[in-house]
């Protein structure tokens, strides 16, 4: 393998989630239906030049990048949209929708427009990773990417003996092996992990039954895996609103940025 092991290690660990993404459009079809058909009931600047129905956009942190891509498609389709909490953000009224995108639907933001939306008589639609959340229990359409486990490094024996004997000289300078643990990168290799049994011997005993030993090897780091599939799978559903707007991409360049291009 190249010098780049672990960004390769990493790029088949995200593209392995990706794949996943076929298998969600197929047993969600019926709910990434209904979340597309309520997008599409929202009144479209191209047939109704009457400002009607709006849609509002929501997520926090890097979820809030990928709610923010996907406001700027529906806008290119020539819906009225527009991202929460920004400060050209009009008040949301009766008959609006809400597409929220959080992979837990916990944070204060996000649940504060989740129950704020019950007040109202809006369309609420989550892009989640729980069906037993209460985002995706409120929501009137969802779509659901669960957590997989995040994939790590696989290590040959010479490096798995080469971490142990480094944590190893820690632990035999410190007898205060738990907190040394902890203060390490919070990613586990099992004892019980047949691949590493042979370079593992007595380190069990050695670190007083601490049953992992810690290594910074994530593949794929926190919430990744959640934010490119939502990304990937909207862009997707893009091309399916496209096709039953009947519009090509040309005629999406009349609601691109032109100006900012020329600066």
């Amino acid at each position: 393998m190249s010098d780049l092991k672990y960004m390769n290690l990493s790029l088949d660990s995200i593209l392995k989630s990706l794949n996943r993404c076929r298998h969600i459009v197929q047993s969600q079809e019926s709910s990434i239906s209904r979340f597309g058909d309520i997008i599409l009931d929202a009144s479209n600047r191209r047939w109704d030049p009457q400002r009607g129905t709006t849609i509002f956009l929501a997520g926090a942190g890097r979820s809030g990048f990928v709610a923010k891509s996907f406001a700027m498609r529906l806008m290119h389709l020539g819906f009225y949209v527009y991202v929460l909490n920004e400060s050209i953000a009009p008040p949301v009224n009766d008959g609006d929708i809400i597409i929220i995108i959080s992979k837990s639907g916990k944070s204060n933001s996000i649940t504060q427009i989740v129950d704020d939306s019950q007040f109202a008589n809006v369309k609420l639609l989550a892009v989640c990773g729980d069906f037993d959340s209460n985002l995706a229990k409120k929501a009137d359409a969802n779509i659901v990417i669960e957590s997989v486990d995040e994939d790590s490094a696989n290590l040959d024996d010479d490096e798995i003996g080469g971490f142990i004997d480094s944590y190893m000289a820690v632990f035999e300078s410190n007898d205060e092996v738990t907190s040394k643990l902890e203060m390490l990168p919070r990613h586990s290799v099992d004892f019980t992990d047949k691949s590493a049994a042979d370079c593992i011997g007595d380190l069990d005993e050695k670190t007083n039954g601490i049953k992992n030993i810690y290594l910074p090897l994530e593949l794929v780091l926190m919430g990744t895996t959640f934010e490119i599939s939502a990304l990937v799978l909207l862009d997707a559903l893009v091309s399916e609103l496209m096709a039953r707007l009947n519009l090509r991409e040309n005629d999406l360049i009349g609601f691109h940025d032109v100006l900012s291009s020329s600066i």
